[in-house]
């Protein structure tokens, strides 16, 4: 499993988890998201398609939180993370993913590290050491993700980076040859590296929790927030090889 993740850049698990498994932690998104949606209403009406740092939420209670970590740090994720990742991991965020406001809302190619601020020759070097992964929790089926394969550590082909970056006349939604793309029912565990090309597909009112584990280096601790890491008290009820 580990060599297929290194040569494809995602894993798909078809039926990973349990109804029980997923019935305690859809409550918690559910109200989430209710209450995200009226306090973030203009920003979703004008396009945003996902919410974060849910475990550091006011929309979170204090009894929710270790029901969150304790789904974070299950053994069967961890047995996941530790494989693929070369060196030790760290649990770096949560993103709850929707469908856009405006149905005809476009949706696009990128890479996670085209937003950091990098220079091109700087993402293209990171790309082949540093590891940033979501592991894609479906609640409901949906269309899901498109990606190409093995671009976390290869850089695109010119006509994908002109897509990806709206250059020479492309757009980020136009049709990739190299797209591959993985439909997801609930239940089902999507993993895949945010260094790689991928969109998410719209449509089917997708209600999809992430979780981001990465490399636990300097680079990467520097911007993880505290808030979103369980405290002392909670840690003592936790399995913590990733906080």
């Amino acid at each position: 499993m580990p060599l297929d993740f290194e040569q494809n850049s995602y894993l798909y698990l078809p039926s990973f988890f349990m109804e029980e498994e997923l019935t305690p932690i859809e409550l918690i998104l559910n109200n989430f998201h209710k209450q995200w949606l009226i306090e973030n209403e203009q920003e979703y009406k004008n396009g945003l398609i996902n919410s974060h740092s849910l475990t550091s939420s006011p929309f979170i209670t204090k009894q929710e939180r270790p029901t969150l970590f304790q789904f974070i740090a299950q053994a069967k994720l961890i047995d996941i993370v530790e494989s693929i990742f070369p060196d030790k991991a760290k649990f770096l965020n949560t993103q709850l993913f929707f469908d856009p406001y405006h149905k005809e809302q476009k949706n696009y190619w990128h890479r996670d590290i085209q937003y950091t601020g990098l220079s091109i020759e700087e993402q293209q070097g990171k790309i082949k050491t540093e590891n940033v992964v979501h592991f894609r929790i479906p609640l409901k089926k949906e269309n899901g993700i498109e990606i190409i394969p093995a671009t976390h550590r290869l850089w695109d082909m010119p006509i994908e980076e002109d897509t990806r970056l709206s250059q020479h006349g492309r757009h980020p939604s136009d049709a990739l040859e190299r797209g591959q793309v993985f439909n997801l029912n609930r239940g089902d565990l999507f993993i895949f590296s945010a260094n790689s090309i991928h969109r998410g597909l719209y449509g089917d009112e997708r209600f999809s929790f992430d979780i981001i584990y990465c490399d636990d280096t300097p680079a990467f601790n520097a911007f993880i927030d505290p808030k979103n890491q369980p405290t002392e008290e909670e840690l003592v009820l936790l399995n913590n090889s990733v906080f």
